[in-house]
């Protein structure tokens, strides 16, 4: 489904509406279920479980309107936003869709546009993302804009509805990932992780890997185990920036009530919200751990053993990074295939500029769990989905997984293809 202009957003089809006030079936039945799960007060998370994780899901897939509505449970929609749902970039709590129209526009809502820079900050007025949707009365950001020069997707905002981007604004096109799973990193144990690490490369083999050292407002673990850079230590922390600037939601964690707007974007700042009161946010904490709840309960994608291609990834030195498990706190494991450490991937894998605390070109070693999935739906992998399949993937991997390209490049046609089809179908 192609994505629909600026002001198509902003004016919305009466279908749309239809649809963001509930008059959708689905969404009467959605909000019926939400609705008797709201009035009452919320049990602690240590009650039943599966209720919890229900409650979470129903949360995770449910359309969030504009404010005021009548049910002041379910509003509080932008006035920016990128999605209605979290699951419209998440399907099936998946990988979001990679696809690119003719005119290289995203032709799902699984791309973003995020912007920051070199201080991490965001940009001036379009703040740390291209927000794509926007409410009546609220002008547009802009649209995504992809050119493909030599295999690597080049983003760029178009159609800007505030002017120009601010020259030392960084633009960095990225997939919205796979979440099944992802929830387990938050039982590794930070020792676990920083036992891993190998700035100083003391063993020789190339491999550097370090972990990100974060400074959240919010505690807890300040190792980064959550997002393409390893920039949240925490689930909640990950969703409560999702709320924030896919959906345009105040959270405890967040508790702007216009989103991602600056104050350079005044009519959006003045928009109407969904706070019940001065200081309150839209996304009570209630909601925030029922839909981390959900997270966490969702399981690693399960892969049938292949012994002669595991073999084959841990002797190309794929598993040096993408580790197959990590042990968790409570005596298990957790198999994403992932060490969750920052490496240097080299300049064809790098974004323009860097963060405090990450380098243009380091990116965390993504899970490989629910690959197949992602292939079997036609998404594109790496970052920003410019790889089709795996071999392309492995033909992007320079810097600190240089060594590991070259000998997955010797083997011959049939190891090869082995390895390929291992990974393929993780």
């Amino acid at each position: 489904m192609g994505r629909a202009s600026a002001q198509e957003r902003s004016a919305a089809s009466p279908r749309r509406r239809e649809e963001w006030d509930g008059g959708s079936r689905r969404g009467r039945v959605l909000f019926q279920f939400l609705l008797l799960a709201l009035i009452a007060p919320l049990p602690a998370i240590a009650g039943d479980s599966r209720l919890d994780a229900a409650i979470g899901k129903a949360l995770f897939e449910r359309p969030w309107v504009p404010a005021p509505s009548s049910t002041r449970a379910n509003d509080g929609l932008g006035p920016l936003f990128d999605a209605r749902s979290c699951s419209a970039c998440h399907p099936g709590s998946g990988r979001g869709s990679t696809a690119l129209d003719a005119r290289g526009r995203p032709e799902g809502l699984g791309l973003v546009l995020s912007l920051f820079r070199d201080d991490g900050a965001g940009d001036p007025v379009y703040g740390h993302r291209l927000e794509t949707m926007t409410l009546s009365g609220v002008p547009a950001e802009g649209e995504i804009g992809v050119s493909v020069e030599a295999g690597r997707r080049i983003p760029h905002a178009d159609a800007p509805g505030y002017g120009p981007l601010d020259p030392a604004t960084h633009i960095s096109l990225r997939a919205a990932p796979d979440l099944r799973g992802r929830g387990k990193l938050g039982q590794v144990e930070d020792a676990t992780i920083l036992a891993l690490e190998d700035p100083d490369d003391r063993d020789g083999d190339g491999v550097r890997g370090r972990a990100r050292r974060l400074e959240h407002a919010e505690g807890g673990s300040l190792i980064g185990r959550f997002g393409w850079k390893a920039s949240h230590a925490t689930l909640a922390s990950q969703a409560s920036e999702a709320f924030q600037l896919d959906l345009g939601l105040s959270t405890p964690l967040r508790l702007e009530p216009w989103g991602d707007c600056t104050p350079a974007q005044a009519a959006c700042r003045a928009a109407p919200h969904g706070r019940d009161a001065e200081g309150e946010p839209e996304i009570s904490p209630e909601i925030v751990d029922r839909i981390v709840f959900y997270l966490r309960s969702l399981k690693v994608p399960a892969t049938e053993p292949d012994r002669r291609g595991a073999k084959l990834f841990a002797a190309a030195g794929c598993a040096a990074c993408h580790r197959p498990s990590l042990p968790t706190g409570e005596g298990g494991s957790v198999a994403l295939f992932t060490d969750v450490l920052l490496h240097d991937m080299g300049d064809g894998l790098a974004d323009s500029g860097g963060v405090p605390g990450a380098g243009a070109a380091e990116w965390r070693t993504a899970p490989l769990a629910g690959l197949a999935r992602a292939l079997a739906r036609g998404d594109g992998l790496l970052h920003d989905g410019r790889a089709a399949d795996v071999a392309q993937a492995v033909g992007w991997h320079a810097g600190e997984a240089s060594a590991a390209r070259a000998r997955f490049e010797a083997l011959d046609d049939a190891e090869k293809r082995a390895l390929i089809d291992y990974v393929s179908s993780l």
